[in-house]
């Protein structure tokens, strides 16, 4: 979590006096609920962010791993529960969005981690309705916290795709290209990626198990956004893409 507040901080100063997490006896209600031990990864985020995670978490309903997630399996009928494979991570505040984000606990990723996946309410969702989102529950924070509160902060944008079928340039060749233009890589994320320059920042993302991927790149002057979006069409194979 750590990583994650000096991201934060770099792009929104003060940012880490407005989180606020919970001590382990008050986890361990939710892991006493669940039934099951509460993944390394998710019980560090609730130490840290879990009362309170600042504007990254402001859209989300019920992240609070005691207020929400605990009251959500205290609460909610056994009928609309997937089975205990999967820990409630949020849902969205807008009532159109029925997904929520979940753990899938019998799908491991690295450092104790496991992927993040989309599916509603309901005993038999999963089944049918389960998609795979993040390789990791840090990736997803990594790359949220890039999406929603690093790369607004840039003026200028311009957003990517690549990987589709008959496209040869790969997530990997695309960041050598990055890291060769000068941007640095952040060690975290590993499957998606995370790249800074001191007046600019890229945020890759590719879903588990897939060769597609998405760039969305932010820069401070609109000249330098233009000499380097030529840079990569001259290079790569990647095509432009609408958010």
């Amino acid at each position: 979590m750590e990583e994650l507040l000096n991201l934060l901080e770099r792009y929104r100063p003060g940012y880490r006096g407005q989180v606020r997490g919970y001590p382990d006896l008050i986890i361990d209600e939710l892991e006493e609920v669940f039934g099951s031990p509460l993944p390394a990864a998710y019980r560090q985020f609730a130490n840290v962010m879990g009362a309170n995670g600042g504007p990254l978490f402001r859209e989300l309903s019920s992240y609070d791993p005691i207020l929400g997630v605990a009251e959500n399996y205290r609460l909610a009928p056994k009928s609309v529960m997937p089975p205990r494979r999967f820990l409630f991570l949020f849902g969205s505040r807008d009532p159109l969005v029925s997904d929520c984000h979940w753990l899938d606990l019998e799908a491991p990723t690295e450092d104790e981690d496991h992927q993040v996946v989309l599916m509603p309410f309901g005993e038999h969702a999963w089944k049918k309705d389960l998609r795979p989102i993040y390789n990791g529950f840090r990736e997803m924070l990594f790359l949220k916290a890039m999406a929603e509160i690093c790369l607004p902060t840039f003026s200028h944008h311009v957003d990517f795709s690549g990987g589709h079928e008959g496209k040869h340039a790969s997530a990997d060749e695309v960041a050598r290209i990055f890291e060769k233009m000068g941007f640095i890589r952040l060690p975290y994320p590993h499957h998606s990626m995370i790249f800074e320059q001191e007046d600019a920042a890229i945020r890759l993302y590719r879903r588990p198990k897939d060769s597609t991927f998405h760039i969305r790149v932010g820069m401070r002057g609109a000249e330098q956004l233009s000499h380097f979006q030529a840079l990569i069409e001259d290079n790569t194979d990647l095509e432009r893409s609408r958010r």
